[in-house]
């Protein structure tokens, strides 16, 4: 009998050893599914930026001084663009001392009237105030800016008054900022929106996802940011 109750106990043991084996495997899975899930969700961990696969260089970038700039180009009439914008506030944030991010809305075909409404808030302290505002005015509200009056009209008291902005709109100020955004959007290659570009130098893959983007352009910003750092220190 003594026997028979060792064995019983023994065979228990083995069986409860199994079960938190099969238990502790089904763990080890799902953790690791869960950290394929956070890799491929958030762009964590890209590791090595890859000319051809993650970004193309500019033909003839010149080499650039002062802070390393990430330019997202944009258009207000981008839904995309418009789900893009939070994660582009939060990445802006986090960038290292010596980096910048810039908003520049293209100039493409019926686009003029935005990208020049964009130039002149971007000339003011009303930027911050409306870009939100626009972008949820045309997506959430379905409105129409048909004309520059509309536009002025819905920025009016919000940082700037319509007959300022109206001003500022049809100044050559504006008409210079365009004009240079619409250039370096060309010499990028920049074809659709939302778009990154790094220090002039470096066009962002945007098909690997946004978030990945993103994590790609920072480290573009650290490469950069480490090359200038030794530039000056050979120079010194």
């Amino acid at each position: 009998m003594a026997d028979r109750g060792a064995s019983r106990r023994k065979r228990q043991a083995g069986v409860q050893a199994m079960r938190r084996a099969i238990v502790g495997a089904v763990a080890l899975v799902a953790v690791a599914l869960g950290g394929v899930g956070l890799y491929y969700g958030t762009g964590i961990g890209v590791g090595e930026a890859a000319q051809g696969q993650h970004y193309q260089v500019i033909d003839g970038a010149a080499a650039n001084s002062g802070d390393v700039e990430v330019v997202e180009y944009f258009s207000y009439a981008c839904i995309h663009c418009w789900n893009f914008d939070p994660l582009v506030d939060d990445f802006a944030a986090a960038l290292p001392e010596g980096a910048v991010l810039r908003r520049a809305h293209v100039y493409y075909s019926g686009l003029a009237l935005l990208a020049r409404a964009h130039a002149a808030l971007s000339l003011t302290d009303a930027a911050a105030t409306n870009h939100q505002r626009i972008f949820r005015a045309i997506h959430d509200r379905q409105r129409q800016f048909a004309s520059a009056q509309a536009i002025a009209e819905f920025v009016d008291g919000h940082g700037i008054s319509a007959d300022a902005f109206l001003a500022l709109l049809d100044s050559p100020r504006v008409a210079r900022v365009v004009a240079e955004n619409d250039a370096a959007s060309r010499a990028a290659g920049v074809v659709a929106v939302p778009a990154l570009v790094v220090a002039d130098k470096y066009v962002v893959n945007m098909d690997v996802g946004r978030k990945q983007a993103l994590a790609i352009a920072g480290e573009l910003v650290r490469r950069e940011l480490d090359e200038r750092a030794a530039a000056g220190a050979d120079s010194a």
